[in-house]
C-alpha cells in the first residue's frame, strides 16, 4: 500500500491556543512547555483548562516535561480533563483509586511488558476512556519509548466507498485476549496486580466509525487487541478487514515516537489514537503512574439511511 504524505501544516501549532505547543511530528503529538499542571489543578484557570482541551483536539498527544506528580497530584491533573475512569482487571493503588502503577523491574525473568501491542485503552467498556494520562517515575537511560498513531489520518486514507461500508457496521469489543481465561501472559508480569478469567469474555458492540465529541470529525474506532470481530460477519471476513485497517493506521507517516524521562507526563486521546509501548528494555527498570478519563458511549459517525416504502 502507498500512503499519502502528511502536510507540514497538519500538526502545526495553532496560535489561537494560548499555550506554548511545539509539534513533534507531522502526524500528531506536541510538547507543551511552561505549564505546571499540578499548580493548575490546585487553582484551575478556566481559560487554560479550555486551551488544554483544544490542544488535545489538535495534536491528540501532549508531552509535558518536568512535572512533579505523586498519585494524588496526578489524579488532580486528570480531573482537569474530566471524571477519572474505571480501571478493570488491573488493581489501583490502595489509597488512590483510579491510579495504576505500571512497573517492570530490572530483575524480571521474562521480557513481557504491560499493554505491549498496538491498542486504545479499554475499548470494551460501555464508556471507553476519553484520555489516558501516563507519568514517568523511573525510566531506562535508553529504550522504553511509546509510539502513537493518528486514527484521523488512517480514516481519511480509506476510500469513501469503504468508509460508507464501515459506517453501517459495529465492531465487537472484548477483553478476552488481554484478560480472558487464556490470558496467561499476565502471570509473567511479576510486579503488577492483574486479574483475568471468565469476566474477560464479556463483549460489547461499538460503531466502527464514530463521531468524535470534541472535534465532530468521523474517525475509526477499532484496535487490534480489543476489537475481536465485526457484528454479522464471519471471522475470516472480519479478520481481513481489521488487518487492513491495522496496516493503514500503523503506517510510519501516521505515527510519532515519544521518548520518556523522569517527570514526563503524556496525555493522549484514546478516541482517535492507538499507542504501543516498545519492549526494548528488558533488564532495566521502568515505573509509571497511569490514569484514564471516562469518555462517552461512542456515537456512529453516520446514521444509516431509513428504508422507505414504495
Amino acid at each position: 500500500m502507498r500512503f499519502h504524505a502528511v502536510d507540514h501544516a497538519r500538526n502545526a501549532a495553532d496560535p489561537s491556543i494560548g499555550l506554548d505547543l511545539r509539534p513533534l511530528a507531522g502526524a500528531l503529538g506536541a510538547e507543551l512547555v511552561g505549564v505546571d499542571l499540578a499548580a493548575l489543578a490546585e487553582r484551575p484557570d478556566p481559560a487554560l483548562v479550555a486551551d488544554l482541551g483544544r490542544a488535545l483536539d489538535r495534536h491528540l498527544v501532549l508531552v509535558v516535561r518536568d512535572q512533579d506528580l505523586d498519585p494524588a497530584r496526578l489524579l488532580a491533573v486528570t480531573r482537569l480533563l474530566g471524571e477519572p475512569g474505571e480501571g478493570p482487571f488491573v488493581r489501583s493503588l490502595p489509597d488512590h483509586p483510579g491510579v495504576v502503577r505500571v512497573v517492570k523491574e530490572a530483575d524480571e525473568a521474562v521480557p513481557v511488558v504491560f499493554g505491549g501491542a498496538w491498542h486504545s485503552d479499554w475499548s470494551f467498556l460501555e464508556r471507553p476512556p476519553a484520555y489516558t494520562c501516563l507519568y514517568a517515575v523511573d525510566v531506562p537511560d535508553h529504550g522504553g519509548d511509546t509510539c502513537f498513531a493518528n486514527l484521523y489520518l488512517a480514516t481519511e486514507w480509506l476510500s469513501e466507498g469503504l468508509r460508507s461500508v464501515l459506517a453501517g457496521l459495529d465492531g465487537v469489543h472484548s477483553a478476552k485476549v488481554g484478560y480472558g481465561p487464556d490470558a496467561g501472559h499476565n502471570a509473567l508480569l511479576e510486579n503488577m496486580d492483574i486479574s483475568w478469567g471468565e469476566e474477560g469474555l464479556v463483549t460489547r458492540r461499538h460503531p466502527l466509525l464514530r463521531r468524535h465529541p470534541g472535534t465532530g470529525r468521523e474517525v475509526l474506532f477499532v484496535n487490534p487487541v480489543y476489537t475481536v470481530g465485526i457484528e454479522g460477519w464471519r471471522n475470516e471476513e472480519a479478520r481481513a478487514l481489521l488487518d487492513l485497517i491495522t496496516d493503514v493506521v500503523t503506517a510510519e507517516v501516521h505515527r510519532v515516537r515519544v521518548r520518556w524521562r523522569p517527570g514526563t507526563l503524556v496525555i493522549w486521546d484514546d478516541r482517535c489514537t492507538w499507542h504501543l509501548p516498545l519492549n526494548d528494555y528488558h533488564g532495566a527498570r521502568r515505573e509509571m503512574l497511569r490514569t484514564t478519563v471516562a469518555g462517552e458511549v461512542p456515537v456512529p459517525a453516520r446514521r444509516p439511511p431509513v428504508a422507505t416504502e414504495g
